[in-house]
């Protein structure tokens, strides 16, 4: 095939990992094609792996393409298995494999000297199956991969990768726009430019990343998490999310400072276990009572409550914001009344927490150990929530239920993120000022857990 100067540049490039982000029919997909048909003629004994998002799209997508291509060198197709054997040039044969995503765990164990990930931002927990199945199938073979892809606002699969590219040479990163493949007219981009709204061409033809509306997270921001290095306190705080969704894991979330340390899950514990749990990593760890927190929904409301567990914090994302800040529109110096009024413009304490949460991520104060799939979930998760306050003077977040319906699961494993946004907000209610100042304080804190059914003041220091 005659390259077009942008696949010529990806071609000539030496990277062992090439990541491809480009418009609508701007020929990646077929650049692929190219790629693993030549190395697989070139030398006997390739094992060549292309992955598709599904199995079906495979199949409708490039099976056909790869036919057309391999055909006149007298390949041998198996229609079934979507396989393909390849005589080579040294008189061999070599493999190229056609997938869906769906079925990666198919593959565990294998090797092989090349894989092409295809529409990257949808492959569903991609980092997991690339570390786990995929980056140790390249390892003996001393393998090759192609990432490539056009932008989704709801995954930013490409955008890690590309993350990943600053910092390792072995990486390189590549954009190019669907004007840039001269065999589609640009008329015809023009006309789509036209019908269809700007933020969607630019993504879908320009490949230019969009951000969801109003989205309370830098995504960047999200990724280094994991690896910023921040200055902490030696102050330990544990939270615990226990699911009521039917999936019965409970999660056990380490804090010191704002560093998340550990992560502990357990299926399918009892009430009486998770107390158990409780105290023993409150002694293991040695964590105060007053800094852990329980999600008190459903069963959380039982181990919240239990004698057991005096000065433990029950905490429901539906209470109300926590008063914290003096009334801006009053003027500094001036004496109203007896106590100054604490003020909250936030809808409920999960959206308060949110907005905190957010604000911390962004500017690097927050950090993280967690590794697996609880990191890539985490990431996920806090990636879609959104600005939604509607007017009202009451700042709102995203609720979880419109969170869920996007992830397609419950936002469970950054939730004990956000409530562990309930202990800094609580430093506020204590300002220190003075003596009065923090009998106030502790009277608002000993009032908002009344209210609940959990008040200790001991709980609220």
């Amino acid at each position: 095939m005659t390259l077009h100067d942008k696949q010529k540049e990806i071609v000539q490039d030496i990277a062992r990992f090439k990541v491809i982000r480009a418009g609508r029919r701007g020929g990646k997909s077929t650049l692929e094609e190219e790629t693993c048909s030549f190395k697989a003629l070139s030398k006997s004994d390739q094992s060549i792996l292309y992955l598709a998002p599904t199995q079906k799209q495979a199949r409708s997508i490039i099976w056909e393409e790869f036919k057309r291509r391999l055909s006149p060198v007298e390949a041998v197709f198996n229609e079934s298995r979507l396989e393909i054997k390849v005589p080579t040039a040294q008189g061999g044969k070599s493999i190229i494999y056609i997938g869906g995503w769906e079925n990666r765990e198919n593959y565990r164990g294998m090797k092989f000297h090349h894989i092409t990930f295809d529409e990257l931002d949808t492959l569903k927990d991609f980092f997991i199956g690339w570390q786990e199945i995929f980056r140790p199938a390249l390892t003996d073979t001393e393998g090759t991969a192609d990432f490539i892809g056009t932008p989704k606002s709801e995954s930013r699969n490409l955008a890690r990768m590309e993350k990943i590219a600053e910092t390792d040479s072995s990486y390189s990163t590549f954009h190019f726009t669907s004007y840039d493949n001269p065999h589609v007219k640009d008329s015809e981009i023009d006309k789509a430019r036209e019908e269809i709204a700007y933020d969607t061409f630019k993504q879908e033809y320009l490949a230019e990343y969009i951000d969801f509306q109003g989205a309370l997270f830098n995504y960047g921001s999200l990724v280094d998490v994991f690896s910023n290095t921040i200055d902490k306190d030696t102050q330990k705080f544990l939270l615990v999310d226990i699911a009521d969704d039917g999936s019965d894991k409970t999660i056990f979330s380490f804090w010191e400072g704002l560093e998340e340390y550990r992560r502990e899950s357990f299926a399918r514990l009892n009430t009486e276990q998770i107390i158990e749990k409780i105290r023993e990593y409150a002694a293991t760890d040695r964590i105060p009572f007053s800094n852990i927190a329980v999600d008190a929904i459903g069963v959380g409301a039982g181990v919240a409550s239990s004698s057991m567990l005096d000065g433990v914090i029950g905490y429901k994302s539906s209470y109300a914001a926590i008063k914290t800040e003096a009334d801006p529109t009053r003027l500094p110096n001036v004496h109203y009344t007896k106590e100054s009024t604490l003020t909250s413009d936030f809808r409920n304490l999960r959206s308060q927490c949110v907005f905190t949460l957010s604000e911390l991520v962004n500017n690097h104060k927050i950090a993280s150990k967690v590794i697996g799939k609880a990191k890539e979930n985490i990431i996920e998760e806090l990636a879609l929530y959104q600005d939604a306050s509607k007017g009202d003077g009451k700042r709102q977040a995203s609720a979880k239920d419109e969170v869920k319906e996007m992830l397609g699961r419950s936002p469970d494993d950054s939730d004990t993120w956000l409530m562990r946004m309930y202990f800094e907000l609580r430093k506020n209610i204590s300002p220190q000022h003075s003596e009065d100042a923090e009998l106030r304080a502790q009277r608002t804190a000993q009032q908002f857990l009344k209210s609940q059914g959990f008040g200790h003041m001991n709980s609220a220091k």
